[in-house]
């Protein structure tokens, strides 16, 4: 309801105002409004005093993407300094820890990978760890991991990621766990990624 959130946004202070705006758009929400006052709310509070690995900075990173992305109309309406404040977002640093934790299945990927040429760099791109890709090439290999997610979701992160890097010129190619699990030698896994990689033209033949 718009005017609960426009006569509350005077009083939120940043991480909430941030959590709700996010909530909203992830949801599917995107009243321009509603929007601004929350982000109003969100641009008192200093950037440069938010550490480069904040819940509040990933989730600032995702908001500017689900609007530049998916909410073209709500990026049109918002006013001047909120559109300002999202391209200085836009262009923080953000660190997610996760970055540097593998799981066994991105651990193999990436071996496997190397093996084969691909360079299985580690990389941040908006709110989004790439364990496995090319930043040059703009590929990333997505090892997705069996785990439940609640329901009554709009969209699965999984695919909401996937969805993000191709709408910004990515190529995403997800290995699942399951999958995976069931190449029980080095030769299947090897040949598993030989052909995903012949599949999407990455490898010479």
């Amino acid at each position: 309801e718009f005017p609960r959130i426009e006569a509350a946004g005077a009083l939120l202070p940043m991480p909430p105002a941030v959590r709700l705006c996010h909530t909203m758009l992830a949801a599917g929400l995107s009243s321009a409004p509603a929007v601004t006052v929350l982000l109003r709310a969100a641009l008192r509070e200093p950037l440069m005093n938010v550490a480069d690995d904040a819940l509040e900075l990933r989730l600032l990173k995702m908001i500017e993407l689900l609007v530049r992305v998916d909410f073209l109309h709500t990026q049109e309406q918002v006013p001047r300094d909120v559109s300002e404040y999202l391209a200085i977002v836009r262009d923080l640093r953000f660190y997610d820890r996760e970055l540097r934790r593998d799981t066994a299945l991105s651990y193999q990927l990436s071996f496997f990978l190397r093996k084969h040429g691909f360079p299985s760099k580690r990389h941040m791109l908006g709110p989004y760890a790439l364990k496995v890709c090319d930043p040059e090439e703009r590929i990333n290999f997505e090892p997705v991991e069996d785990r439940p997610f609640r329901a009554g979701m709009v969209e699965l992160p999984t695919a909401r990621k996937k969805r993000h890097l191709e709408a910004v010129g990515w190529r995403s190619i997800e290995v699942r766990s399951k999958t995976w699990a069931e190449l029980e030698t080095y030769e299947a896994k090897a040949a598993h990624i030989r052909g995903l990689l012949k599949e999407h033209e990455l490898l010479s033949l």
